[in-house]
């Protein structure tokens, strides 16, 4: 749903002249001064500042279809979708006649998962506008929502037939042929599309996906390099670019799309995603010099103490220690309290478990559901001979972070320490059904099966459809 300048300029030069008709009120006043700073803004395709003056825009005049639905344009250029739908809503209150808010809310509807709300509007479509494609793309995708694979693929060819090279068809086919079992066609099909389209972000992501779903992480890798090329801001695509720069090998790369995001205002949630990348995937010692870099120049405590975390976890406790004491203050309180469970984590790794074993303590008589003082915790009391107590706080843990590869298998292996093998295993088969397609849980399970050649094809097989299903995730 990218936006065109030309499209840009053209909408502006209409709202221009509307503007000009309007009397000089205050509104309308402020309305022409956010409309100047938009068409500065589209002029130099500066889809952040367009879209601050749009919101300026509708603030001041808030009874215009046309600049609701150029709003909602740009919200989706930059993939706010949920931004964009409300944006074209609001348009399509004020003018529920015009087939292009409503194509675009079918769209937003389907690009959400939101089958039956693209039902409703195509069928809105279907009246205002007959014969118009996106009736039958959202039948299509209808279709392929209930694993009707083969109308899904009859629509989507249907529509090539006098679209040859409409993305949204695209998608739909390559997905349908996924489906049917028929991957090889699909990144065939896609690859024509993007050599074609360059442009095609859609067809390029789900390459990409494609790519990664077979261990091709060369070719997942440039197909998110590409992306990057058409959205510098889409921060999933970068996290992707990082995890496949690395499997394939290409360290520098991985290293220089980290930065793009590891800036001083990062949020705390992507810098720990990519450093939970970096723990993973990246083992040269040039990712404590980095991170140490990094927290010194970040802007944000909580950002500040996720570095430090990650410092003591690839073995610069020193560096942990040092970053998380300023804000470690006693006693503890809503304030300071993941900066002492941090301190205590580095203490803990550091040799002194007497002093990590009191701050955790008082963090989690503060907190009970601070998950990096029970993970922390937990790995203390394993590392001290203590698995019973393990266990209490590793159950504790995954209830507070139900979602956390990482903190399921701290759990088994509590339960492996304490000699309790059946709890172990069904640890681990649970995690594999409520985290599917988990390359590190396969990996544990996989270890209990060993020498069993028939439960190890039974759970591969079963790893296999996790990862399929993963794939078909998603529409558009």
């Amino acid at each position: 749903m990218r936006v065109p300048n030309h499209t840009i300029l053209r909408v502006a030069a209409c709202l221009s002249a509307v503007l000009a008709a309007a009397a000089c009120s205050s509104s309308d006043s402020r309305a022409a001064a956010a409309l100047g700073e938009y068409q500065a803004a589209a002029a130099s395709n500066n889809l952040f500042a367009a879209r601050q003056a749009l919101l300026r825009l509708v603030r001041a005049k808030d009874d215009v279809s046309d600049y609701w639905a150029e709003l909602g344009k740009v919200q989706a250029a930059m993939g706010a979708y949920n931004d964009a739908y409300y944006a074209f809503t609001r348009a399509y209150e004020l003018d529920r006649s015009n087939p292009d808010l409503i194509r675009s809310l079918a769209e937003l509807a389907l690009r959400g998962g939101d089958i039956g709300l693209a039902q409703a509007r195509a069928r809105e479509l279907e009246v205002v506008a007959p014969g118009d494609p996106w009736v039958k793309l959202v039948d299509g995708w209808s279709a392929f929502s209930q694993s009707q694979y083969d109308k899904a693929l009859a629509a989507s060819d249907s529509l090539l037939a006098t679209a040859p090279f409409d993305p949204s068809a695209k998608a739909l086919k390559a997905r349908a042929l996924v489906g049917l079992k028929r991957e090889n066609e699909a990144v065939q099909l896609l690859t024509e599309q993007v050599r074609a389209q360059p442009t095609d972000r859609g067809s390029l992501a789900l390459l990409a996906k494609l790519y990664e779903s077979r261990g091709d992480w060369a070719r997942a890798a440039d197909a998110a390099r590409r992306i990057y090329d058409l959205a510098p801001t889409d921060q999933e695509n970068l996290l992707l670019l990082i995890e496949a720069s690395f499997r394939a090998g290409n360290a520098a790369t991985a290293r220089q799309a980290s930065l793009r995001l590891l800036r001083p205002d990062a949020q705390p949630a992507i810098v720990s995603a990519v450093l939970d990348l970096w723990a993973d995937r990246w083992t040269s010692s040039q990712r404590i010099d980095d991170a140490r870099t990094l927290a010194n120049a970040s802007q944000s405590r909580d950002a500040k103490l996720v570095y430090a975390a990650f410092l003591t976890r690839v073995g610069s406790q020193a560096d942990a220690i040092r970053i998380a004491r300023v804000s470690a203050t006693l006693p503890v309180n809503a304030e300071n309290a993941e900066a002492n469970a941090v301190l205590a984590d580095a203490l803990s790794h550091a040799g002194d478990a007497s002093t990590a074993k009191g701050r955790f303590d008082a963090v989690l008589a503060y907190d009970a559901g601070n998950a990096t003082a029970l993970r922390g915790r937990a790995e203390l009391e394993l590392a001290t001979g203590n698995a019973a107590a393990a266990i209490v706080d590793a159950q504790k843990l995954v209830t507070v972070i139900p979602n956390s590869s990482r903190d399921r298998l701290l759990l088994a292996r509590a339960y492996s320490k304490s000699g309790d093998e059946a709890w172990e295993q069904r640890t681990l088969w649970t995690a594999f059904n409520d985290i599917p397609a988990d390359e590190k849980i396969f990996t544990a399970l996989s270890t209990t099966r060993e020498g069993d050649a028939e439960a190890m094809n039974e759970l591969r097989a079963e790893f296999e459809r996790q990862r399929n299903n993963r794939l078909g995730a998603g529409l558009l």
